[in-house]
């Protein structure tokens, strides 16, 4: 991806997770892998809403930023991990998704059941818990993406999803999050079975 189109469409799905609430205060990060194999990536400690071009972060594929003063996302081990293990993709969205959150406390993948999440969501992978920024969770996460897989649900954090593009790595957030919000309603619901007599 040249440059200045990775640095428009960082900037663009920043403030489109934001808007569609699937990050809220300084959480959340995206990058991109430029054509040259440097990176792109949203500085540490900054909200998605109103991030600038001149506050993005060019790293060297090992992760060292070309500036020296300048400060990645703490999450830049997942960004370099999901690049080193996938060849067909150039973008990483990272997210804190309420209802995927929320779905990671009962331990497991939220049910794939409807229609939406069957046909273009596709598979959701997991990933244990282990500390936000650690190798620990870059490495469960890319073990997951080197079988193919562009979504991981990470206990406790948030979701991760990759693609060739950032427009489909997007849609895969908010299908996602739909697809947990589902769920999880769902789960308030009582069958008739379960009601006993009336």
């Amino acid at each position: 991806m040249r440059f200045h189109d990775a640095s428009d469409a960082i900037l663009t799905y920043a403030r489109e997770l934001w808007d569609r609430r699937l990050t809220t205060g300084t959480s959340g990060n995206l990058s991109a892998r430029l054509d040259d194999g440097d990176l792109l990536v949203t500085p540490t400690g900054r909200s998605v809403r109103n991030l600038r071009g001149d506050e993005l972060v060019r790293v060297a594929p090992d992760g060292t930023p070309r500036e020296a003063h300048a400060k990645p996302t703490t999450e830049l081990p997942l960004h370099l991990a999901a690049y080193r293990v996938r060849d067909d993709i150039d973008c990483v969205i990272h997210s804190h998704p309420t209802y995927c959150v929320v779905w990671t406390k009962t331990g497991t993948v939220f049910p794939r059941d409807t229609v939406g999440a069957r046909e273009s969501l596709g598979e959701v992978g997991w990933a244990p818990y282990s500390p936000p920024g650690s190798l620990k969770l870059a490495d469960d996460c890319a073990t997951v993406f080197a079988g193919a897989c562009d979504c991981v649900l990470m206990e406790r954090h948030g979701l991760s999803c990759t693609s060739l593009g950032f427009e489909h790595a997007f849609v895969l957030t908010d299908l996602a999050e739909e697809a947990a919000r589902i769920a999880y309603f769902s789960s308030l619901l009582r069958r008739p079975s379960e009601e006993g007599p009336q």
